[in-house]
């Protein structure tokens, strides 16, 4: 029998071609995300850690909030441990493409663009975003931002949605919900782009000087996942969906808003739930 003698530097450019074309399945984005989270035992989930009710760091520095219970729930749903990573609006689909988390319950705005780059579930949240300012400002409209500045979060729907409702006013963004909110109590901005649950905070440190004038925009969150791996994604989808239905979204929703499950009907241009 004859035999064929392959060098090392041939046999490794041949595994490097296999690899670009997909068929080693060797990075995190093709891997199988619950195979290898029943074989680690846990689930690695981003979470924020500065967006009450949402996602936030209680006094001991433990992860709180609604998407916090929700992992809880899911990771207790696998039979398996849960590893909370704190993620920011920057960097948290990058923690999802590198493998650094396996999912990110952490207030994803849903939108088209943002479905280019991960997987969204069905949505498990509403959010409506309002622009707040000085109590004696005037903003009836989004010509009467022409001219502000306005403060928003980097990598937030906010952010994405500013520019395209209201051209004429100078945005700034920081680096997260906290930091905006201070660049509004501190005069750095006019008026910021936030989220509905942003005047609770503000009011708390300064009360009576702030108000919210119009809504930016209403969205929905869904989780994120691994762009293609269907098994995750009907897997979340199932788990809330069952939420939904035994009441659980609805104790939570009053537990963390104060206020009635949404009813989730409306689709979201653009965006796939499902992985087909």
């Amino acid at each position: 029998m004859r035999m064929f003698n392959i060098s090392r530097r041939a046999f490794g450019a041949s595994m490097a071609t296999l690899a670009m074309l997909g068929l080693l399945g060797t990075s995190p984005a093709n891997a199988d995300t619950l195979d290898n989270v029943k074989a680690r035992g846990k689930i690695i989930i981003g979470i924020q850690g500065d967006n009450p009710p949402f996602g936030f760091l209680d006094s001991t520095g433990k992860n709180d909030g609604y998407d916090a219970d929700l992992a809880r729930l899911f990771a207790k749903h696998l039979g398996v441990d849960l590893e909370l990573v704190v993620v920011t609006n920057q960097n948290r689909i990058a923690a999802l493409q590198t493998g650094k988390v396996d999912a990110l319950f952490a207030t994803l705005g849903i939108s088209a663009e943002r479905a280019k780059s991960l997987q969204y579930s069905i949505p498990y949240a509403e959010d409506s975003m309002p622009v707040i300012a000085p109590i004696g400002t005037k903003i009836a409209s989004f010509k009467d931002l022409d001219g502000m500045t306005v403060g928003v979060p980097k990598g937030s729907t906010q952010e994405n949605t500013l520019p395209n409702v209201a051209a004429g006013a100078n945005m700034l963004s920081f680096d997260d919900d906290s930091a905006t909110i201070q660049a509004l109590l501190s005069g750095q901005v006019d008026a910021i782009g936030t989220t509905q649950f942003a005047i609770g905070r503000i009011e708390e440190t300064a009360p009576g000087k702030f108000e919210e004038k119009i809504v930016l925009a209403t969205n929905y969150k869904g989780v994120g996942t691994i762009l293609g791996d269907k098994e995750i994604n009907a897997t979340v989808n199932a788990f809330l969906e069952d939420l939904k239905a035994n009441g659980t979204i609805e104790e939570l929703y009053q537990k963390w808003f104060k206020l009635g499950q949404p009813k989730f009907e409306a689709p979201v241009e653009g965006v796939s739930f499902t992985v087909e």
